[in-house]
């Protein structure tokens, strides 16, 4: 287990909370807070570095900011966070951690243990519909980026069927990918094909190497990493440019009442992070190996080239991405709820109307 899945936040106030809406609601989604890299990366020569400490240190504002997976679709963050842009941005978010999604994501913003977590979008959109009033507030990635790896014995599509794919949990990206994507090729979730979830990337390739599962559905780098070790990719879903909001930043409507300015500082890291690492490869291979801990520097160089030109530095949800939630959603309250009921973009129309936006890398 890396030192940052480590040292994730199991909070068992938030957890009794996730009780309640459980009952209350039927039905759970997926702390605040994996530690942060020690010290940022070294910067390039010719890149910009980290900002550099005042002088006279102002007094920054503190916030609980988290992400929820060990994939680089979650990048954006750690580097806002590697680079200083928090704290360029007046903020003071201490040790960067990560939370896991549902039901325990969603505790932790409702208790106010979270002011703005990174997550997919079908959490906070659970959290939404169950009556947790979480927001969607800004988007780095507005579609999949993933991919179902077999057992070498399995050859097809169709020698899936009967078989059981693991994926980080239930309701989290790569089970709503791998489904869609299956669905997509003529097999139908749970009924064709079963889903197990392991905890993450790197508890599914485990699992998928001691014959627990027979597929699993992963991101990069993990997924060059299962390539390495000999289970060949089957199902491409990354190659299908499906639109679904799976890099997003959530709050809840209280947090966005009561510290809109934290909000709207944590999505100019955010997006500051994203210009970093759509323009300096470098150090965006740097802070990936960090958090993932993958060591392969092929595969990290491999990483970033896949991010690039999907990740966004204008962070303005995508409507038809953030359709393709509802869309997909069984809960019944998504067949009434719009756009515009989970998503708030008060924020990212700032950063755009102020030029912020355009004053970046893109």
């Amino acid at each position: 287990m890396d030192r940052h899945s480590a040292r994730s936040i199991r909070m068992m106030a938030s957890l009794a909370a996730v009780g309640f809406v459980l009952l209350a609601c039927g039905r759970g989604a997926g702390g605040s807070a994996a530690a942060q890299p020690a010290s940022a990366p070294p910067a390039q020569p010719g890149r910009a570095a980290p900002p550099a400490q005042a002088s006279t240190p102002r007094e920054l504002i503190p916030a609980k900011v988290a992400y929820t997976t060990i994939a680089a679709s979650q990048a954006p963050i750690w580097l806002a966070d590697a680079a200083g842009y928090f704290t360029e941005q007046g903020l003071d978010v201490g040790d960067m951690n990560r939370v896991d999604p549902g039901a325990t994501l969603l505790a932790a913003l409702h208790n106010g243990d979270l002011d703005v977590a990174a997550a997919g979008g079908t959490s906070l959109m659970l959290g939404n519909l169950q009556g947790l009033e979480t927001m969607i507030v800004g988007s780095s990635l507005d579609v999949f980026e993933d991919a179902i790896v077999a057992d070498p014995a399995i050859t097809s599509v169709e020698g899936l069927r009967g078989k059981t794919v693991g994926v980080s949990r239930l309701k989290a990206i790569s089970d709503t990918a791998a489904r869609i994507g299956l669905e997509k090729l003529g097999l139908k979730p749970d009924e064709d094909v079963s889903f197990r979830g392991t905890g993450g990337n790197a508890e599914s390739l485990a699992a998928l190497q001691q014959g627990a599962v027979d597929a699993a559905s992963l991101s990069v780098p993990a997924l060059f990493k299962a390539e390495s070790l000999g289970f060949p990719v089957l199902v491409d879903i990354t190659a299908m440019h499906v639109p679904y909001a799976t890099g997003t930043y959530g709050a809840t409507k209280s947090t966005i009442a009561s510290r809109p300015d934290v909000v709207a500082r944590v999505l100019r890291a955010v997006a500051q992070g994203t210009a970093r690492f759509k323009s300096d490869p470098e150090y965006a291979a740097q802070v990936v190996k960090e958090y993932t801990q993958i060591q392969d520097p092929t595969a990290l160089t491999k990483t970033v080239e896949v991010y690039r030109p999907i990740f966004k530095v204008d962070l303005y949800p995508d409507r038809e991405a953030v359709q393709a939630l509802l869309d997909n959603e069984e809960n019944p309250a998504a067949r009434t709820a719009t756009v515009n009921d989970i998503v708030d973009y008060q924020f990212v129309e700032q950063m755009r109307q102020s030029g912020f936006i355009n004053s970046l890398p893109q």
